[in-house]
């Protein structure tokens, strides 16, 4: 019996068919995890985007802060020059004593 050209050909498009689905079916798996792996980076995205918005609250409050503070510090002015006042001893004006003679 001769096997028909056109049944053949049916058969090797079913074959065809069928190792299409499959692939097909590995494809969405793998579309699957990278959709699991992409929400999972989103997010810690979402996490790292909220510590740093705290962090900058943080940090213009401490610039508010220092705004406000108020207490001078020599070593931190840039007009007093400390050289000029190490040397200076309280103890040595000897000249500005009046012993009553």
């Amino acid at each position: 019996m001769p096997i028909d050209p056109a049944g053949k050909a049916v058969l090797e498009n079913q074959k065809y068919l069928i190792s299409l689905q499959k692939e097909n079916k590995e494809l969405k798996k793998i579309l699957k995890n990278i959709e699991k792996k992409l929400e999972i980076i989103s997010n810690k995205i979402q996490e790292f985007e909220i510590i740093f918005d705290a962090a900058e609250i943080l940090e213009e409050e401490m610039d508010r802060r220092d705004e406000y503070n108020t207490e001078w510090n020599p070593y931190d002015d840039e007009d007093f020059q400390p050289e000029n006042y190490e040397d200076y001893d309280i103890y040595d004006d000897d000249d500005d004593i009046d012993n009553g003679y």
